[in-house]
């Protein structure tokens, strides 16, 4: 028997409908004299709450860093109010290392945080070593990120994680697929990372050489942040990335520091490949991601069931399993009066079912879901297992990737 009270796992592949989403910044930084310190969590709901702490961008200058670079980004997207859990670990860590520090931010959140930024800053005098077209540790890391989004989920803190994948190869054609991706021998399908490997170009080419080749971490979770869960990240209608009065994302470009202009003929093939940057649309001003894409294949069985291959997939999943655990919780330890064979009175199936049914219903009502529907099981044992089982399942809503029509001259 489980102390967990509710534990909903994810079906195999052949919070709370009025959540208050929070979000995560764990980066390699140095320790602020009288304010942030390595190893200690912050939380934030504007920029000045940064600043008090020594996150300015003198901070980010003296010490070759792009924390206040994210924070600020963040906030240009997300807003003020929205609760940034910060944590800094010591630049000589690499984001596989960093996962003690994202479980404190975690634990310190209340499991409120529904997405992590890891943002890598190594100390001057790193030598990146290329493999498959990225950063060694950026690669080692995305296995590592995905165990620690099963970790969170053991833990009834379900999350995503946002890797920077800083400094990628000018050779865009060396790069991995990440759709594709494996560990030994292993396929690798990391649902809960997604890979950003786009910068704002103007901005990235005013920094130290190590620096030029950071990515924008912070304005992608910014604009995760800044809409509902379901909704894709590159949405053409309301999230232009450019500020042109504040010369803000001007020019894209990439990790290596190519412009976008420089880089045009690989982004299709990149972008099939699972990467994350920023695009253009001919006739539009500005810059938009391209889409959220996770490291893993697209997986549809002949079920129809699928994996959560992009974010706001994983998304749905996470948020459905916050909100049907948080419905569910009182029933836990309560009473029940079974039939005298000892299985569930129909009339209390169709209680257990109307639970799950009612929250997919109050979920879809407010268009974040298409549907959703509950099968609970009339011979669950709660006698001796004393243990509910209940399948839930859940229809995200869809997402026009691309309009594709014909047109034709008429003489009439």
């Amino acid at each position: 028997m489980s102390l967990r009270g509710v534990s909903i796992s994810e079906g195999s592949i052949g919070a709370n409908s009025n959540e208050v989403r929070a979000f995560g910044l764990v980066g390699s930084g140095v320790a602020v004299v009288g304010g942030a310190q390595l190893g200690i969590a912050y939380k934030l709901l504007r920029p000045s709450d940064a600043t008090a702490i020594g996150f300015t961008a003198a901070y980010d200058t003296a010490n070759s860093v792009n924390i206040c670079r994210h924070i600020s980004e963040f906030y240009r997207r997300a807003g003020e109010g929205v609760a940034l859990h910060v944590i800094l670990v010591d630049q000589a860590k690499k984001p596989e290392e960093m996962i003690d520090a994202a479980k404190l931010l975690a634990v310190e959140a209340e499991g409120a945080i529904s997405d992590f930024a890891f943002a890598y800053n190594p100390a001057a005098g790193y030598v990146a070593a290329n493999v498959d077209g990225l950063d060694s540790n950026v690669k080692a890391a995305i296995p590592v990120l995905n165990d620690f989004g099963a970790w969170a989920d053991a833990h009834d803190m379900p999350c995503h994680t946002i890797l920077e994948g800083r400094g990628i190869s000018d050779t865009l054609s060396s790069l991995a697929d990440l759709r594709a991706l494996t560990v030994g021998a292993v396929d690798l399908e990391a649902c809960k990372v997604t890979l950003v490997v786009g910068q704002d170009w103007t901005y990235a080419d005013g920094l130290w050489p190590m620096g030029q080749k950071f990515a924008d971490v912070g304005t992608f979770l910014g604009v995760v942040a800044s809409q509902p869960w379901n909704r894709n990240p590159g949405e053409q209608a309301t999230q232009n990335l450019t500020n042109v009065t504040k010369g803000i994302w001007t020019v894209g470009g990439l990790s290596n520091h190519k412009k976008y202009s420089e880089v045009f003929d690989s982004l299709e093939t990149m972008d099939a490949k699972g990467y994350v940057f920023p695009i253009r649309y001919t006739g539009a001003s500005g810059y938009w991601w391209n889409d959220g894409h996770v490291c893993a294949p697209i997986v549809i069985d002949a079920d129809g069931k699928m994996n959560q291959h992009e974010i706001y997939y994983s998304h749905t999943i996470d948020e459905s399993k916050r909100a049907l655990r948080a419905v569910y919780l009182p029933e836990v330890k309560t009473t029940v009066v079974l039939d005298d064979d000892g299985l569930l009175p129909a009339s209390k199936v169709d209680y257990y079912d109307a639970i799950g049914d009612i929250e997919f219903d109050k979920m879809a009502g407010k268009q974040l879901i298409s549907g959703g529907t509950t099968t609970t099981d009339a011979n669950s044992d709660l006698v001796v297992e004393k243990k509910l089982n209940v399948a839930f399942s859940v229809i995200p809503t869809g997402c026009v990737g691309e309009i594709v029509g014909t047109i034709n001259l008429s003489n009439s």
